[in-house]
């Protein structure tokens, strides 16, 4: 039967089942209650540009590749009139059997002498999912389709259509904090392979719990003890499956809790299966440490702080202490790690200030997490990717991200990130600075301030700087020509405004319309 349901999607990602790509969205219905909407009516592609606009759709259609694991394929193709740098193009899109396939499809097209360019392959399924469907995540959708029965902790959804259908927000997601406390004898080295977690601390709205593996005297009401490791990693999934939150949140939790636990929980032969689809914690190593929950958002809100709003700080340091003092007024208890390790093996009931203290970090990310969210909440709608992601990109990437969800709308295809050697040359390319007027030291008196709103936007927006819209065909004649040390003309067209442009202009108006409103409260 086809129902519809209201949702606030909060995260996605996809499987394969049965030889196909099939998105999966998590979120909350309009009634609070956990849920997944799954939509196999999505296919990955990219574009490709052919010289002299001749149609080579046959010649891509025949494209198969075999590996020992799996076969690539081009499944059909489609002729589209799009922009690229801001010209109009004949393009076709390439639509492939699985996301994994459009790389090895485009290594066979990149060496064809008739192909001029190949755009978008490196976009993400997901990322290209939710632009495509103008899926603005944290945001009310309606979901037409029906229940059905698969293995996930929460009930599933086969969605035939997914449609924004208000501004309405989800602006309180569920967050579960959480902290551990390991034994680190001696030199206080941390090592995971053989130091265990002796406690573990949740907190929430409704929840404050520690567990502990050695037993004490105590009437703190919070404390639990456990007969073990082991059964501490158990409680660990017990206490998520139970809570059920949208975001579980730590202090350097990408680079250390979650990665600890999982290791402890390898040494113990523990599923670590916390996933809405009973699928296992992922630690994915690399230049950083990320650690994901399929259907449930792992914020690290030491990164979002560091990353995004570190430089408005004034401590130089970011550990968990110094960023509360600053942000909550609120510091961590005063005891000493240094102690722990002799007071663990040796004086048992010493341990309920640690477990106090290990309370106490859990109840200030969970703060720290609560007072960003809103701002968080505002990035992703604005950008369009997903707080996990938001979490993790550089300002770099958020801009790149945000005009890539604009794209869509001026038809653009959009350009490809540089590879290395591009990235080399364009380093060697420098450029002579704006002139500085360096001030003479003196008293002054008489003097007048001015001030450039957003100065470098605000250039960008008034002379219409962008790809798009240099070296037009129709403003040679007209338009302000800025010449170059090697002779050659550049200038911007007068008569048409670029997507950049546009896009800042918008960005410029918002924000003071923002400080209006903010003066009027």
């Amino acid at each position: 039967m086809v129902e519809k349901i209201q949702f606030f999607p909060l995260d996605a990602t996809y499987k394969v089942q049965d030889g196909k790509a099939v998105i999966i969205i998590y979120g909350r219905t309009s009634d609070g209650k956990q849920i997944c909407i799954i939509d196999s009516n999505f296919e990955p592609y990219f574009y490709v540009i052919p010289k002299d606009s001749i149609d080579i759709s046959e010649k891509l259609e025949k494209i198969r590749v075999e590996n020992e694991n799996e076969v690539s394929f081009v499944t059909r193709t489609e002729t589209v009139a799009k922009k690229f740098l801001g010209k109009e193009v004949f393009a076709i899109k390439v639509y492939t059997n699985l996301p994994s396939s459009v790389p090895i499809i485009r290594d066979v097209i990149k060496e064809w002498d008739i192909v001029a360019s190949i755009q978008e392959f490196d976009i993400p399924f997901v990322r290209r999912y939710l632009i495509d469907k103008n899926i603005t995540l944290l945001i009310l959708h309606q979901a037409t389709g029906e229940f059905i029965t698969q293995k996930f902790k929460v009930p599933a959804f086969k969605a035939e259509n997914i449609e924004q259908i208000s501004t309405d927000t989800l602006h309180n997601p569920r967050v579960l904090a959480f902290d551990i406390e390991t034994y680190s004898p001696f030199d206080l080295t941390i090592d995971a392979e053989k130091n265990p977690i002796i406690m573990l601390s949740f907190y929430g709205e409704g929840l404050k719990k520690v567990f502990v593996w050695k037993k004490f005297k105590t009437n703190i009401d919070y404390i639990e003890f456990v007969n073990s490791e082991a059964e501490l990693i158990e409680k660990f999934k017990e206490i998520i499956d139970y809570y059920k939150p949208d975001i579980l949140t730590g202090y350097f939790s990408d680079g250390f809790d979650l990665p600890y636990i999982k290791t402890r929980a390898d040494k113990h032969k523990i599923k670590l299966d916390i996933g809405l689809d009973y699928s296992e914690l992922k630690v994915k190593s690399g230049r950083e440490t990320k650690v994901a929950i399929n259907g449930i958002t792992h914020l690290d809100i030491f990164k979002f702080i560091k990353k995004i709003i570190g430089g408005t700080l004034e401590t130089y340091s970011y550990d968990l202490n110094a960023v509360a003092s600053e942000l909550l007024d609120e510091k961590k208890h005063d005891v000493s790690l240094a102690e722990l390790p002799y007071i663990w093996d040796n004086s048992h009931d010493e341990l309920e200030k640690f477990c106090e203290y290990c309370l106490h970090d859990s109840i200030l990310t969970y703060n720290l997490a609560v007072k960003m969210l809103p701002s968080i909440i505002e990035m992703v709608k604005i950008v369009g990717i997903p707080i996990y992601d938001v979490n993790r990109t550089g300002f770099s990437q958020l801009v790149e991200w945000y005009i890539m969800k604009q794209s869509p709308q001026f038809n653009e295809i959009a350009p490809n990130k540089p590879n290395h050697d591009e990235v080399q040359q364009r380093r060697q390319n420098t450029y002579q600075g704006a002139f500085v007027y360096e001030p003479k030291p003196g008293l002054y008196k008489d003097i007048a301030v001015f001030d450039f709103r957003s100065l470098y936007p605000t250039i960008i927006s008034s002379h219409n700087i962008g790809h798009d819209a240099l070296n037009c065909a129709c403003c040679e004649n007209i338009a302000k020509i800025a010449p170059s040390d090697e002779g050659e003309k550049h200038w911007f067209c007068t008569k048409k405004k670029g997507l950049i442009p546009i896009l800042i202009e918008d960005l410029i108006t918002r924000r003071m319309r923002i400080k209006e409103i903010i003066k009027e409260e």
